[in-house]
């Protein structure tokens, strides 16, 4: 096999060198012989995404992204061929722009606008009964399965009252 060649689900898959790089980061140290990079980018890398040279040459892979959100650092495993010393510090390093994600994918959500409160019908939100059910019956006449409700995953139930039917997880 090649250095490029990787399993997936059974069978070998060519991923091969990509077509274009960017940018990622720089050595900034060196630790028990990983490489410790500062990132550069925007962009936030997938883990165990393959980091290469310029010249479009894996030397190893993601291993932990971790530090201050806004200026993370990433440790790189070294492929077995590669020694930590063969590098210089500050020294660029690229990844395949595919194996970016954004940013915003790891900050929290703006909180929606409030609006007027719009008031529901039917007591404590309607028929949604949540994991696992509500305890006891439903009043006199039954109005269903019984004591103990639904005590199972994915079953769908009918409820009497309101003829809606809910999936229960």
């Amino acid at each position: 096999k090649q250095w490029y060649q990787r399993r997936v689900r059974g069978r070998d898959y060519d991923e091969g060198p990509p077509e274009s790089v960017v940018k990622i980061g720089k050595l900034l140290n060196l630790c028990e012989g990983d490489l410790v990079l500062r990132a550069d980018n925007e962009m936030v890398p997938y883990f165990n995404a393959p980091i290469y040279l310029e010249n479009k040459q894996q030397i190893g892979k993601i291993d932990e992204i971790f530090g201050p959100i806004n200026e993370y650092m990433m440790s790189v495993k070294l492929l077995p061929n590669m020694t930590a010393d063969s590098f210089k510090r500050k020294q660029p390093f690229y990844i395949n722009p595919m194996k970016l994600l954004p940013m915003s994918r790891f900050l929290p959500k703006p909180p929606a606008p409030k609006g007027p409160k719009v008031k529901r019908l039917g007591g404590a939100g309607g028929s949604f009964r949540g994991r696992g059910g509500g305890r006891g019956g439903r009043g006199r006449g039954g109005g269903g399965r019984g004591r103990g409700g639904g005590r199972g995953r994915g079953k769908r139930d009918r409820t009497a009252s309101t003829g809606a039917t809910s999936t229960q997880y």
